[in-house]
Protein backbone atom coordinates (compact mmCIF):
# COMPACT_ATOMS: atom_id res chain seq x y z
CA UNK A 1 0.00 0.00 0.00
CA UNK A 2 1.49 3.32 -1.09
CA UNK A 3 0.60 6.39 0.93
CA UNK A 4 -0.37 9.58 -0.87
CA UNK A 5 2.69 11.39 0.48
CA UNK A 6 4.93 8.62 -0.87
CA UNK A 7 3.32 8.85 -4.31
CA UNK A 8 3.62 12.63 -4.30
CA UNK A 9 7.32 12.42 -3.41
CA UNK A 10 7.98 9.90 -6.16
CA UNK A 11 6.25 12.18 -8.69
CA UNK A 12 8.11 15.26 -7.43
CA UNK A 13 10.79 15.60 -10.10
CA UNK A 14 11.76 19.17 -9.16
CA UNK A 15 11.92 18.58 -5.41
CA UNK A 16 9.48 21.38 -4.63
CA UNK A 17 7.06 19.14 -2.72
CA UNK A 18 9.95 17.49 -0.85
CA UNK A 19 11.36 20.87 0.14
CA UNK A 20 7.94 22.07 1.37
CA UNK A 21 7.64 19.04 3.65
CA UNK A 22 11.20 19.37 4.91
CA UNK A 23 10.66 23.07 5.61
CA UNK A 24 7.56 22.29 7.69
CA UNK A 25 9.50 19.67 9.65
CA UNK A 26 12.37 22.10 10.13
CA UNK A 27 10.12 24.91 11.34
CA UNK A 28 8.38 22.60 13.79
CA UNK A 29 11.72 21.24 15.03
CA UNK A 30 12.91 24.82 15.64
CA UNK A 31 9.79 25.54 17.68
CA UNK A 32 10.31 22.37 19.73
CA UNK A 33 13.99 23.22 20.35
CA UNK A 34 12.98 26.71 21.46
CA UNK A 35 10.47 25.26 23.90
CA UNK A 36 13.04 22.79 25.24
CA UNK A 37 15.55 25.61 25.73
CA UNK A 38 13.01 27.59 27.75
CA UNK A 39 12.93 24.83 30.35
CA UNK A 40 10.06 22.42 30.80
CA UNK A 41 8.99 19.78 33.30
CA UNK A 42 10.80 16.43 32.97
CA UNK A 43 7.76 14.64 31.52
CA UNK A 44 7.26 17.42 28.95
CA UNK A 45 10.98 17.36 28.15
CA UNK A 46 10.78 13.63 27.44
CA UNK A 47 7.74 14.10 25.20
CA UNK A 48 9.26 17.01 23.28
CA UNK A 49 12.59 15.21 22.87
CA UNK A 50 10.85 12.21 21.36
CA UNK A 51 8.84 14.48 19.07
CA UNK A 52 12.07 16.15 17.93
CA UNK A 53 13.60 12.75 17.20
CA UNK A 54 10.51 11.80 15.21
CA UNK A 55 10.75 15.00 13.15
CA UNK A 56 14.40 14.31 12.38
CA UNK A 57 13.66 10.70 11.42
CA UNK A 58 10.75 11.84 9.25
CA UNK A 59 13.03 14.22 7.37
CA UNK A 60 15.41 11.35 6.66
CA UNK A 61 12.56 9.19 5.39
CA UNK A 62 11.30 11.97 3.10
CA UNK A 63 14.80 12.34 1.62
CA UNK A 64 15.11 8.58 1.11
CA UNK A 65 11.69 8.15 -0.51
CA UNK A 66 12.25 11.13 -2.80
CA UNK A 67 15.65 9.84 -3.92
CA UNK A 68 14.23 6.40 -4.81
CA UNK A 69 12.35 7.71 -7.83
Amino acid sequence: MILQIEQNLKNDISGIYKNEILEKFSQTASEVRFELNQGVEPAEYEKLSKFLQALEASSEVVEQVWSQK
